[in-house]
């Protein structure tokens, strides 16, 4: 009779998850920002799931309908890539987008959650505002190929950029710890790799029912993972083969400094953070320095192609298992590229170094260590 109730219970509560999944409807006015027939693009992310979707401009409308159980961040753009904005959908929820003199600079109403996200909208503005005044001058500065000007433009976005990142969002979340959005403003603050240092802190302002949340035990789960591997920590050994199908443990090289880097021959901005990896290994190799390059590849040809182009003469391995690569789920890998700095004893020192300038950035730890 326990059993049978049991049973009972979990398909009453299967019944009631899935009564819970309502259509949203989003109807968008884009003023002329997209051409009529041409198509906005939309996706969100629940739980592990992304759901892609398009609508055709028709009389200056467009509109976009699906179904959830929960509230989600929806972001829309009339390109694959390139400017976009941010939404919030939600069981039942009918949401109005009024774009304004561009597709980024909207209207939206329809929901708490898209009230809520006005107020860290008007905050963002202030910050973008500044990056497009830099615009013009960064537009001369490519034609006249001005590249020490386009260095200190580059530089001064990223400064604007980073202020913001590290004000908007923390802020939000500090002063609205109870707030529907809370776990969206994270999402948008941490990115694609969870680093403990940042997320714990803001984890532990949250209100006691956005803990208890579906989202907040997701969360408290990430944070876990993240210790394992946050500075300070002794990095999770894993073994894995090269390219011949010799089996190679991290353990294994102890005693030098160790970049963990994870790749994949078809991810864009690895390829391009190689020949920064190349030059800080070949700088440093003869002072204790060394690579393991872990590539998120299924296809064994790629990726030993890839290797040869970019003259990479470190250690490589790989499971071949692509995005369930055994090593990368160990780390919690969710975006490539990324890595982690070891000290000799395995300890993480830093987390996601690139740049020109990285084999300054990991000789200065190394001489801080020793």
């Amino acid at each position: 009779m326990r059993k049978i109730s049991v049973i009972l219970l979990c398909a009453l509560l299967s019944a009631a998850a899935f009564a819970q999944k309502k259509p949203f409807t989003v109807q968008g006015k884009v003023n002329g920002t997209v051409k009529e027939g041409k198509y906005v693009y939309s996706f969100y992310i629940i739980g592990e799931d992304m759901v892609l979707d398009s609508a055709k401009v028709k009389n200056d409308r467009y509109t976009l309908k699906g179904s959830v159980g929960q509230s989600a961040m929806m972001t829309i753009s009339h390109r694959r890539y390139g400017p976009d904005v941010k939404i919030f959908i939600g069981p039942s929820a009918r949401i109005m987008v009024i774009h304004k003199n561009s597709l980024k600079e909207v209207v939206v109403s329809g929901s708490k959650e898209n009230l809520a996200y006005n107020k860290v909208r008007t905050s963002l503005a202030r910050y973008y505002n500044k990056m497009s005044e830099m615009d013009g001058a960064y537009s001369a500065a490519m034609k006249s190929n001005d590249r020490s000007a386009l260095k200190v433009i580059e530089a001064d976005s990223k400064v604007i950029y980073d202020n913001m990142m590290n004000d908007v969002y923390p802020n939000y979340i500090k002063s609205n710890p109870n707030s529907p959005i809370a776990f969206a403003m994270l999402d948008e603050y941490i990115g694609g790799t969870v680093d403990a240092r940042k997320l714990e802190p803001l984890y532990n302002v949250l209100s006691r029912d956005n803990k208890n949340s579906t989202e907040g035990k997701r969360w408290a789960k990430l944070l876990a993972t993240a210790k394992l591997t946050s500075i300070g920590t002794k990095a999770p050994d894993f073994v894995q083969s090269d390219t011949s199908g010799r089996p190679v443990s991290l353990s294994s090289m102890r005693g030098k400094y160790v970049l963990v880097d994870f790749w994949a021959s078809w991810c864009g901005p690895c390829r391009a953070e190689n020949p920064n990896v190349l030059k800080a290994y070949n700088r440093l190799k003869d002072q204790g320095f060394d690579v393991i390059g872990i590539s998120i590849d299924s296809d064994k040809k790629a990726w030993i192609k890839a290797i040869k182009e970019d003259k990479m003469p470190w250690q490589q391995v790989s499971d071949l298992k692509g995005n369930k690569n055994e090593a990368a789920m160990l780390y919690d890998v969710d975006a490539i590229p990324q890595n982690w700095l070891l000290d000799p004893d395995g300890v993480v020192l830093e987390i996601n170094l690139r740049g020109e300038n990285l084999a300054d950035q990991i000789e200065r730890l190394m001489n801080k260590k020793s």
